[in-house]
C-alpha cells in the first residue's frame, strides 16, 4: 500500500523546511463523462466538467480549474473508519515520486496520528469539495454490490441535498453527517491518482493538489454556488483548448497542460482503462521552475535538461538579458508564457513521461 509519503534528503532540505508553513494541501478531480451515447469502438468522445471561478475570490479569480479544493481536517477523522468500508486495508494509492527519481519533497505535514492515511483522505477532500462547488455527490450507498475499486463512480441522489450541500460548505465536519445519516460513503475507490502540481513560483499562494480522475456514465446536471463557483459547464477537450486560445476562457499551467494529455485520447473507454490501470504506477511530484527573460516567461517542467533541482524552484529566476530561444536544449518539457499566468506554448522534445504516463498534445501555432 503506497500511502506513505517521503521525506526531504537533499541539501535544501531546511529551506523547505522554513517555506512549509506556506503551503496548502489540496485536492482535485477531473470528472468525466461521456459526451454522446452513440456506441463507436474507434471514437467514443468524452466530456469534462469545468468550474469557472468566481470573480469575488481572491486566487484567480474568473479562471477555469476542475473542482476541487484545500483539505480540512474532518477529510482524516478517524470517524471515517466507521464510514468507508475497509478503510485501514485498502489498496488504493499515493505513490508520487521526485525529481529524476528521487524522493518526493514533502511541502506539507502528515495526517495526525490515529487519522487515516493520505492516500483515502486527499480522496474524501475531492469529492467533498465537488459536491460543495457543483452539487454532485460521489458516494455509494452502504453494502453496494459495485466493487469498491470500480473504474467508474456514480451521483448519489439523497434527501435535502440542498441543505446538505450548505451544511457542508458551511462546515467540513458536516460531510461526515451527511455520509452517516444518509448510510454512504464517499465513493474512494472510484477516483484514479493522475498527476501532483504544485504551484508555480509566480502565484504567492501555494498548493500541493493531487488530481484524481473520475468517470461518470452520464453527466449530472451541475450548479455553481454562487460564492467561490459562478458556472458550470461539460466540454471537450478541445472546446476548452479552443476557448483558452480565443481568450474567452482563462487557465493556469495544471489545467492547460492536463486539457492537453486528456486530448490524446478519443474514446471515454479507454481512457477509463488506461487511467485504471496506470494509476497504480502512482505520478511524478510537478513543481514548476519559472525563468523571466526578455521576450516572456519560461517555465521548465522535470524532465527538461534546463530543470534543476535546488532551491530555485521556490522564485522566479530573472534573466532579462536573454532570449527564450537562449535556452533551448536536446530534450525539452516547458511552457512559454505570454502574461505571467497564462500559458501561451507548450514544448516537448525528446522527453518521456515517468510512471507510464502519456505526453500531451501539441497544438501548433495554438490552433484548435
Amino acid at each position: 500500500m503506497f500511502c506513505h509519503h517521503y521525506v526531504l534528503t537533499f541539501n535544501c532540505a531546511q529551506l523547505f523546511k522554513l517555506n512549509m508553513s506556506f503551503w496548502r494541501e489540496a485536492s482535485s478531480v477531473i470528472l468525466l463523462t461521456k459526451s454522446s451515447n452513440v456506441k463507436n469502438v474507434c471514437r467514443d468522445p468524452f466530456k469534462i466538467l469545468c468550474i469557472k471561478r468566481s470573480e469575488i475570490n481572491s486566487y484567480l479569480p474568473n479562471y477555469t480549474v476542475f473542482p476541487g479544493g484545500t483539505t480540512e481536517k474532518s477529510d482524516s477523522s478517524p470517524e471515517w473508519t466507521d464510514i468507508i468500508p475497509d478503510c485501514t486495508n485498502s489498496n488504493l494509492n499515493l505513490n508520487i515520486i521526485g525529481y529524476s527519481g528521487s524522493p518526493a519533497i514533502k511541502f506539507v505535514s502528515d495526517n495526525e496520528q490515529g487519522s487515516i492515511p493520505k492516500c483515502l483522505s486527499l480522496r474524501v477532500t475531492a469529492i467533498r469539495e465537488t459536491f460543495e462547488e457543483s452539487g454532485i455527490l460521489l458516494c455509494k450507498k452502504m453494502n453496494c454490490d459495485q466493487s469498491e475499486n470500480c473504474a467508474t463512480v456514480n451521483h448519489l441522489e439523497i434527501d435535502s441535498i440542498d441543505r446538505w450541500r450548505k451544511l457542508v460548505q458551511k462546515n467540513a465536519s458536516n460531510f461526515i453527517n451527511l455520509c452517516s445519516e444518509n448510510n454512504c460513503y464517499p465513493d474512494v475507490g472510484a477516483l484514479h491518482l493522475w498527476s501532483n502540481w504544485l504551484t508555480s513560483p509566480l502565484l504567492k499562494t501555494k498548493f500541493d493538489t493531487k488530481f484524481f480522475l473520475a468517470f461518470i456514465e452520464s453527466s449530472v446536471n451541475a450548479s455553481p454556488d454562487g460564492v467561490e463557483t459562478s458556472q458550470m459547464t461539460w466540454n471537450t477537450p478541445d472546446e476548452m483548448l479552443s476557448r483558452f486560445v480565443n481568450g474567452d476562457e482563462k487557465l493556469v499551467t495544471p489545467q492547460y497542460y492536463e486539457l492537453l494529455r486528456l486530448r490524446q485520447f478519443t474514446s471515454f473507454t479507454k481512457l477509463t482503462n488506461f487511467a485504471y490501470t496506470r494509476s497504480i504506477e502512482g505520478c511524478e511530484q510537478i513543481l514548476p521552475m519559472v525563468i523571466a527573460t526578455k521576450d516572456g516567461y519560461l517555465t521548465l517542467l522535470p524532465g527538461d535538461s534546463k530543470f534543476n533541482n535546488s532551491e530555485k524552484y521556490l522564485e522566479v529566476q530573472y534573466e532579462l538579458d536573454k532570449h527564450l530561444k537562449d535556452f533551448d536544449s536536446d530534450v525539452m518539457h516547458r511552457l512559454h508564457h505570454s502574461e505571467e499566468y497564462l500559458p501561451k506554448k507548450i514544448i516537448i522534445k525528446n522527453y518521456i513521461p515517468k510512471c507510464g504516463h502519456v505526453l500531451p498534445a501539441i497544438l501548433p501555432d495554438c490552433k484548435i
